[in-house]
């Protein structure tokens, strides 16, 4: 009896303490090699990520209930002290800089496993003795763990990650045709937005697009949208090859320009595309599995830190973002 009551009183004690700890400390594992010759030994951090004062979302205890994690100590100290660990006893001149524009970590619960997300984009530049940057590597990339408990394999996956693409860096020269300043590193993205045909069109090319790809271009690949009586409601349809409307599979394209209005698809359905500053926004459906970060930014919209989310078919609607690199949609807070 007096074992169980102990049993009992220290379960309740673990889960007082858990309630209490709303993050976790997030520190990156030691490297797995030491990169001989290296050209680089220093590295600084520009931190472009949307939400900066956390890691993401991982759950803990019995109660699988979910904790911020937070870099401790902070993520440009950690980046260098990984450098050092992997040039051990090979000194060197160069600096590095990290833009760092995604690297989010999340769990969901489902009925019978669990689910971890890894989101990590990043792109390292080197430093030249004038002042000027050298793009050197680029790395974009989505990570799903499943399992029984997935937590120690998405922040192993997570550092191994972040590991890797500091290490196969380290003895590369970086672009010499396109030097950048500090201030064109922190405006990277508007940059590489300049360069885009759809986002910088004054009017869009109707059509049907099958892909971002495709839309990003202004180059339909579809053939034209037409509406049933004007009703934007009834979606879009094309003619087939008898000459007749059939409503489109909205599954078949990305986006839709329709008399000078662009459109995108999101959970079977078309949602108008507004262009907002330099980004294009659409509030619309997104089910909360779709990736890291959208698990993150829900997290922090609904207050739900410290309490449940749960895999499954729920779908909300939200405000969301074009991202530029490859047409996925951001949750915005």
């Amino acid at each position: 009896m007096r074992y169980i009551i102990s049993l009992l009183i220290l379960l309740l004690l673990t889960v007082a303490i858990q309630a209490q700890q709303k993050s976790r400390p997030f520190e990156f594992k030691k490297p797995n090699k030491v990169v001989e010759h290296p050209k680089y030994g220093k590295i600084s951090l520009y931190d472009a990520r949307e939400i900066k004062d956390n890691l993401g979302v991982i759950q803990v205890g019995m109660l699988n209930a979910n904790r911020l994690l937070m870099a401790e100590p902070s993520l440009e100290k950690q980046l260098q002290n990984q450098l050092e660990q992997m040039t051990s006893g090979h000194k060197a001149d160069g600096e590095l800089l990290m833009r760092l524009e995604k690297f989010c970590i999340a769990e969901l619960t489902g009925a019978f496993s669990e689910k971890g997300f890894l989101d990590f984009r990043a792109i390292l530049f080197s430093k030249r003795a004038n002042g000027e940057y050298l793009q050197l590597a680029r790395v974009d990339t989505a990570i799903i763990v499943k399992g029984m408990d997935v937590t120690k394999a998405t922040l192993a996956r997570a550092s191994d990650v972040v590991n890797n693409f500091i290490s196969d860096a380290l003895t590369k020269e970086g672009d010499t045709t396109k030097p950048y300043t500090v201030s064109e590193i922190e405006n990277y993205d508007s940059i590489q937005k300049s360069q885009l045909t759809l986002y910088n069109a004054t009017t869009y090319k109707d059509g049907l697009y099958l892909t971002y790809e495709e839309f990003v271009r202004q180059k339909p690949s579809g053939g034209p949208a037409q509406l049933k009586d004007g009703d934007l409601y009834l979606g879009f349809f094309k003619e087939n090859e008898k000459g007749k409307l059939k409503k489109l599979n909205a599954n078949d394209y990305y986006a839709v320009v329709y008399n000078g209005n662009p459109f995108i698809l999101s959970q079977d359905q078309f949602y108008a595309l507004i262009k907002e500053d330099d980004d294009f926004i659409f509030v619309g459906p997104v089910k909360e599995t779709a990736s890291a970060s959208n698990v993150v930014a829900a997290s922090v919209l609904l207050g739900a830190v410290g309490g449940m989310l749960v895999s499954g078919p729920e779908t909300n609607y939200y405000t969301q973002k074009l991202d530029y690199v490859n047409g996925t949609f951001i949750r915005m807070k």
